[in-house]
């Protein structure tokens, strides 16, 4: 007999459902944010190729399997979809986890410390990032956030120069915050992400905690070193 919806539904929102699909969306937004890094540090190649790498993220993405930005729009709600799941599963983990330390279970102080900071992180970094991304977004793609110039009229190397010019210091110092949420959010997410998979045992451990630090690295690092070039004068 096939699944009522009534318990395929009461089956996604079990505990174990909603973390599998906050380690998967987590996971998808990662791989995305690596691809979106690497392709920031073709700044440092020069304004030809940037122009090209933007050009061809807009414009031929998956082309000619798909129409002139078709790519980018299946790109956009792959996110979009993933972002409101994993903020979704991590509101009802955080509802239950709430309700579940007020029983009249023990938890040692110890435990209680590392649970308290991990959720914090993850909580806290969340919003910052949400922020961020509205922010991005506005910046960068809807061209409705202009910081130093008129963006319409820019190609996408002379806006990002611009946006972050020795002038326009505080949009650095917003980015790095940003960067520094995600590389927390993603150290503790990758390797919570493999653990809620099944991929996690004694022996892995430490691997799986190095490729969660590696992650989190190359993204700061990754990330901000094309806005500190630009914000030093190396590139212009």
């Amino acid at each position: 007999m096939a699944n009522s919806p009534s318990s395929l539904k009461r089956g996604w929102q079990t505990t174990v459902a909603l973390k599998v699909t906050m380690a998967l969306t987590g996971l998808i937004f990662v791989f995305f944010v690596l691809f979106h890094m690497y392709g920031n540090l073709k700044i440092f190649m020069g304004a030809d190729a940037f122009n090209h790498y933007a050009h061809f993220l807009q414009e031929d993405l998956l082309h000619p399997i798909l129409p002139h930005k078709g790519g980018v729009w299946l790109l956009r709600i792959v996110l979009l979809v993933s972002i409101l799941l994993h903020v979704y599963c991590a509101a009802k983990l955080w509802a239950r986890g709430k309700a579940a330390r007020g029983s009249k279970y023990k938890v040692t102080s110890g435990s209680k410390k590392k649970l308290t900071y991990a959720s914090r992180t993850m909580r806290y970094g969340g919003i910052i990032l949400i922020a961020f991304i509205i922010f991005h977004i506005l910046h960068f793609t809807a061209l409705k956030i202009n910081v130093g110039g008129d963006y319409a009229t820019m190609a996408p190397y002379d806006r990002v120069v611009t946006a972050f010019s020795a002038d326009n210091w505080w949009v650095w110092l917003f980015y790095f915050i940003a960067m520094a949420a995600l590389a927390m959010h993603v150290r503790h997410g990758v390797f919570s992400a493999l653990a809620t998979l099944g991929l996690e045992t004694r022996e892995r451990e430490v691997a799986f905690n190095v490729i969660a630090w590696l992650c989190a690295l190359a993204l700061l690092v990754g990330f901000m070193l094309p806005p500190t070039a630009i914000l030093v004068g190396w590139i212009s």
